[in-house]
């Protein structure tokens, strides 16, 4: 009697559709699965199912009938999420899908612990996770975002006994959030998902060359292919015995064979500089603008590749006056400059195009600029280009500035004279020092105002 054959099995599980309008749309789920399927099949899995923008009900229903179909002599069961990632008010991790509504998780999301369980209970004694999820509206590589208390990725591997051969790999450990570029013509992979698909699809990521490629072997690739690009997330790995699983097997190629079919080689160092409040990163071919934010509020980071860009809009920062970098997009018109208010003279918070930044990192921000520049030949139509020299407007603030700062000071200064020489009573004496210490204020911050709206 012959055995039949060890199998490779893989579910991929991908949703960028939703119902809820608080969740985004999401372009990247479908390519990702799309391309991820591909690569197995070539890799010569003997089963690859694939469900897109499908309900909660038919995800757990691929999940549960995929890994109770799973044999005890199976080579390798693979189950892969690409979707927004929720954490409740306890930080319990849910998956969404097209009919998930945010406020209820637990009953129209999938559980991080119900997958664990669906786990637990197969026969399976080789399984790899692969979660690359979005959240809050922007690309998020990884599960692990904040909402009061961490997304808690850990619970699909805790709990498992020693030795249940379950592998999990996230591609971030950390809560970085990311825009989806709904610009762009060409829908891409995430950083994760595409470093999956070079590292099986080369057979780069056999690191040691022996015609294997495990998961150890998978995750370090990933994560140097990830830390060398421009996103600053760094992927995860969690569970016990993952070494010894083999993902996928590929033909021994010499190592320079393999440097020269990797498309994953950065062309250029890369740039990187903290601003206020965000960051910006280049590596030759891709430009990252990241926020901060506040919470989850203009949160998270924008991926423009080079020929998506007309120039780059620069002005560096003052002692007194934050500067900025932005780069303008062919055919999308730039958010304008801000005229009032904290962000005066800078392109508003919610732009996910510009970064501001102090005058402690002027030279990073400008080797970022030239660099931009140089890779897109140059300065093009539509990029604001600073002046030399102060315009006549700007000269005529400053001296406004000035000018009314001395005539509201000798107001004061006479004021004060003719209350104590004259001894007004008190109540007039005060109700004047104070009309006229506020219409000073008024005064100064006018003519700063005009100062800073038309020095630019």
């Amino acid at each position: 009697m012959t055995r039949s054959p060890r199998r490779r099995r893989a579910l991929l599980v991908g949703c960028g559709t939703y119902t809820d309008s608080s969740l985004a749309q999401l372009r990247s789920p479908r390519r990702d699965v799309e391309e991820l399927g591909r690569v197995l099949r070539e890799a010569g899995y003997d089963q690859v199912s694939a469900q897109i923008d499908c309900n909660a009900r038919e995800a757990q229903r691929a999940v549960e009938a995929f890994l109770l179909q799973a044999r005890v002599d199976d080579a390798l069961n693979l189950v892969y999420f690409s979707s927004h990632g929720l954490p409740d008010r306890q930080g319990k991790l849910y998956f969404a899908f097209s009919d998930t509504e945010k406020e209820y998780l637990s009953a129209t999301a999938v559980a991080a612990e119900w997958v664990r369980d669906r786990i637990y209970e197969s026969r399976s004694r080789s399984t790899v996770v692969l979660v690359d999820c979005c959240f809050s509206g922007g690309f998020i590589a990884g599960m692990q975002a904040r909402s009061g208390a961490e997304a808690d990725v850990d619970v699909l591997v805790r709990g498992l006994p020693e030795g249940s051969g379950v592998a999990v790999l996230t591609a971030s450990g950390e809560r970085e959030v990311s825009f989806e570029d709904i610009e762009s013509e060409v829908v891409r992979p995430s950083y994760f998902t595409e470093a999956v698909v070079a590292g099986l699809g080369t057979g780069a990521a056999d690191l040691n060359r022996d015609g294997r490629i495990t998961v150890d072997e998978l995750y370090e690739y990933v994560y140097r292919h990830v830390a060398s690009g421009p996103s600053p997330q760094r992927p995860r790995r969690l569970g016990m015995g993952e070494g010894s699983m083999v993902v996928a097997e590929t033909t021994v190629v010499s190592p320079p064979a393999a440097q020269a079919e990797s498309p994953l080689r950065a062309p250029s160092p890369v740039l990187r500089a903290r601003g206020v409040l965000g960051y910006a990163v280049f590596d030759g071919q891709w430009v990252v603008i990241g926020q901060d934010g506040f919470g989850h509020v203009l949160k998270g980071e924008r991926r423009l590749h080079i020929g998506q860009l007309a120039g780059v809009a620069f002005k560096p920062a003052t002692t007194l006056n934050y500067g900025y970098l932005q780069v303008i997009q062919k055919g999308v018109q730039p958010m304008p400059i801000s005229r009032f208010g904290p962000a005066a003279g800078r392109p508003p918070m919610e732009d996910g195009a510009s970064v501001s930044f102090s005058k402690a990192v002027n030279d990073e921000m400008q080797q970022i600029r030239d660099a931009i520049e140089a890779a897109i030949g140059g300065p093009q139509g539509g990029v604001r280009t600073l002046p030399s020299k102060k315009t006549a407007r700007a000269a005529f603030g400053g001296a406004m500035l000035w000018a009314l700062g001395f005539v509201a000071v000798l107001v004061e200064v006479i004021v004060v004279a003719v209350t104590v020489t004259d001894s007004w009573e008190d109540h007039s004496a005060g109700t004047a020092i104070t009309a006229n210490l506020l219409g000073g204020f008024a005064v100064l911050a006018i003519g700063r105002v005009l100062y800073v709206n038309h020095r630019r």
